[in-house]
């Protein structure tokens, strides 16, 4: 059974919550029901908040099942909120990708996150019943950690001008009245997320940012707590960009809020270690000169699907009259000395407008502002931001992950610092350091290159066969997977209380296990550790190549 009621948009709120009230006295009698779905829209309402009780209910299988209906209101783009009553099924991904603990007994909804796709601007969501991990084999003790992390969410980096080009085409349309009621927002729309970045800093760590490596650090220490004593020390080395040592700062502060007397080692930054992709002379090269990657990319950009998708994201902003101008190549809009040269000389089209206005909201999800963290579901429904988000995905997969086969560049970049994860974790097995953590902060150019060289199994192991093309169907590749804001890999190193030369080791992506690449075999076939010196060996032949 299923009701739908449109409320009078001039209703008070007064009048409006009674409504809601009333709405609900009648659904919970008829609560006997297995089916039930009831959507209301209301204007009044901003946001409502719902039990925490709702995400501690989840069954093995990912789904939570209540013997009474739940209750979401959930702020919608146009500025109407939907309320929605449903029988109880809720997954698992649903309910770790809306609901974020605030401190109390209560949580907030925010569902325009999950409702759009934001490729590696996607900010970090734990979720504590998702990331369930297995026990080490009995007898095993933990004697040191490594990992790398990227900086958390940040804000937006105007290194193309992409603000003010945007801009331009804006002004054009304002002054031959070409504007939709949305395209008449768009302008302080920009100007609000500028002004933001601005307060912020351009590229700078926001406080989700700050709150998400907070949260990585005090998750580390209270998984591992045996190595975070006052005889041990923590070495932390960044990149020594400005956001990766705020996120560093943020992950210690984490790491040390209950035990304050965790001795930490700030060693000297290292761009070549961490920030390796602007010098690695092979890979400039390669991204400069290298003619197929740029065919297949471009082969996504101008596809047909892309400029369906951008025509109906402009549709919203211009009128049709303009648009047409903008697909004729009528309009040119200066280019920075950032833009690639070949792409200088052409006109500005439909594609470069909406790739623009992408790349400006797609850092939403990192402002604390409820109104800017759901731009670009403001201008962009699901399947365009999903569209938008595969092209920057093979923009990351062809540049700097598993790429086309045969191709290694994008990735050999990374083996130094696959040789310091083993050289820091001999030194420990040796005991020749008392230190217990390698902490290292990069960059998404430093996560992507380097879980491509792990290659771990159906996740950043498939490149793609010359002939074919990148997509979301032949791939399992995921920006949003591989490198969201603060992504992480971790490496725990275990070894036996009863003979020092049994070591093992696990591996945590986002705090999730995972496998090590396919010829690495685990002690037992649903294990999840792995022999060292055996794993070691294997890692060892692929660095040598």
């Amino acid at each position: 059974m299923a009701l739908c009621t449109t409320m009078n948009s001039n209703l008070n709120e007064e009048s409006v919550q009674h409504d809601i009230q009333s709405s609900l006295d009648e659904i919970l009698s008829m609560m006997s029901l297995t089916t039930l779905n009831i959507t209301l829209n209301i204007n009044a309402i901003n946001h409502i908040q719902i039990n925490e009780s709702i995400a501690r209910s989840f069954s093995t299988e990912g789904f939570i099942s209540k013997s009474n209906a739940t209750t979401r209101f959930i702020q919608q783009s146009n500025a109407k909120a939907q309320f929605e009553q449903s029988a109880p099924v809720v997954t698992q991904e649903e309910l770790c990708s809306t609901i974020i603990p605030n401190g109390s007994d209560l949580v907030h909804v925010t569902n325009e996150h999950h409702q759009r796709h934001y490729s590696t601007k996607k900010a970090y969501r734990y979720c504590p019943k998702k990331n369930i991990l297995s026990s080490p084999p009995m007898g095993y003790k933990p004697i040191c950690v490594q990992l790398l992390a990227r900086h958390g969410s940040r804000t937006f980096i105007n290194s193309h001008d992409y603000d003010g080009q945007t801009m331009q085409i804006w002004q054009l349309a304002k002054e031959k009245n070409m504007l939709t009621p949305l395209g008449e927002q768009l302008k302080e729309d920009i100007e609000l997320f500028i002004h933001e970045n601005a307060r912020v800093g351009s590229g700078e760590l926001t406080q989700v940012g700050k709150e998400e490596h907070f949260g990585l650090g005090n998750r580390l220490f209270n998984r591992l707590k045996p190595l975070f004593t006052s005889s041990n020390t923590v070495s932390v080395i960044t990149s020594g960009v400005k956001r990766v040592v705020d996120s560093a700062r943020e992950f210690i502060n984490g790491l040390t809020v209950h035990e304050c007397n965790i001795q930490v080692s700030n060693e000297k930054p290292s761009k070549s270690l961490l920030h390796f992709h602007k010098l690695c002379t092979n890979y400039v090269t390669f991204k400069k000169q290298n003619s197929h990657i740029k065919t297949k990319v471009n082969t996504i950009k101008n596809s047909e699907q892309t400029k369906t998708y951008a025509r109906q994201v402009l549709r919203k902003i211009y009128k049709k009259e303009f648009i047409e101008q903008l697909i004729n190549g009528k309009y040119q809009m200066n280019s920075d000395e950032n833009v690639d040269p070949m792409e200088t000389n052409r006109p500005t089209n439909e594609l470069d407008i909406v790739v623009w206005l992408y790349a400006i909201f797609s850092v939403a999800p990192a402002q604390v502002h409820s109104y800017l963290a759901k731009m670009l579901a403001k201008y962009f429904n699901q399947e365009e931001s999903m569209w938008f988000a595969y092209i920057n995905d093979a923009e990351e997969f062809y540049e700097k992950g598993p790429s086309i086969e045969g191709t290694t560049v994008t990735y050999d970049m990374a083996k130094p610092l696959l040789t310091h994860f083993f050289t820091s974790i001999n030194a420990c097995i040796e005991a020749t350091s008392n230190v217990t953590a390698h902490l290292r902060f990069a960059h998404a150019e430093t996560i992507i290159p380097f879980a491509t060289l792990l290659q771990i199994p159906n996740f950043s192991d498939k490149a793609v066969h010359h002939s074919d093309v990148y997509t979301y169907d032949n791939n399992r590749w995921r920006g949003d997977k591989i490198a969201p804001m603060a992504a992480n890999i971790q490496w725990e190193i275990y070894r036996h209380e009863d003979n020092n030369e049994l070591i093992l080791v696990r591996m945590l992506y986002n705090e999730m296990e995972v496998r090590f690449k396919q010829d690495c075999k685990p002690v037992t076939y649903d294990s999840f550790f792995y022999d060292f010196n055996e794993l070691k060996r294997s890692y060892e032949s692929l660095l040598s190549q």
